[in-house]
């Protein structure tokens, strides 16, 4: 009997081992009203001109992270381009594409998200990220404030402590003056100062949830000096 204990430990040593390695997460296939949702975007996002996307991309395969299940992945083909992938993130029911080549960045998701879906990328990687009227993007240079229209929207913009708990960049605000009507109307240009803070959590992205847009001098008509936007996630 004692020489059957020792073996019965081992066992259960190597039992034990194996589950503490095994690996707590991994992609998983969409559901069908994802595969419908993410095939929609990517279509979408091949047809808009000026797309990067060759008009004869396939989608081949498509997965969701289980890190974070507001990123899904796309592997692509096309015969004048060859293989390629895209990124997509969910927000407000809605799959937008947030990063597309044969060479993705690592800023077009959370590092661990990328590594879960199984896509490759070129650093640097991004440590925040902002709602931008849909995807989160990481340091913007253009910036739409009001999303149906585009009539209010904040370009030029260069970032400083991007990652911190308050982040400020310089650049321009450009507002339709809407006379007499907002199609016929004219994009007017004001220096600013825009403030990201409110840093969070959107599912394992750190984002900022309000941007402040101040104007030192000149601004549209009805718009505050401080203009502070509540962002979504």
């Amino acid at each position: 009997m004692s020489t059957v204990r020792p073996l019965v430990a081992v066992v259960a040593v190597v039992v034990l081992v194996c589950v503490v390695a095994a690996p707590a997460s991994a992609k998983r296939a969409p559901s069908a009203a994802e595969r419908t949702a993410i095939q929609s975007s990517f279509a979408g996002y091949v047809a808009v001109p000026g797309s990067p996307a060759a008009k004869d991309n396939k989608v081949v395969s498509i997965a969701i992270s289980t890190l974070d299940s507001r990123y899904a992945a796309a592997r692509l083909d096309s015969k004048s381009a060859g293989p390629s992938e895209m990124v997509f993130h969910e927000s407000h029911a809605t799959w937008f594409v947030v990063g597309f080549g044969s060479s993705m960045g690592c800023d077009s998701a959370p590092k661990a998200v990328l590594t879960d879906l199984g896509i490759g990328c070129s650093p640097p990687a991004a440590t925040a990220w902002i709602w931008n009227c849909g995807p989160l993007v990481s340091t913007p240079k253009t910036f739409v404030i009001t999303c149906a229209d585009a009539n209010y929207e904040l370009a030029g913009l260069h970032w400083h402590g991007w990652g911190s708990a308050r982040a400020t960049a310089s650049g321009t605000a450009r507002a339709n003056d809407c006379n007499p009507t907002c199609v016929a109307g004219h994009f007017h240009s004001y220096p600013v100062t825009a403030v990201a803070d409110h840093l969070g959590r959107c599912g394992k992205a750190a984002y900022y949830a309000r941007l402040t847009i101040v104007y030192a001098g000149a601004r549209p008509k009805g718009i505050a000096k401080r203009d502070v936007d509540t962002l979504g996630c």
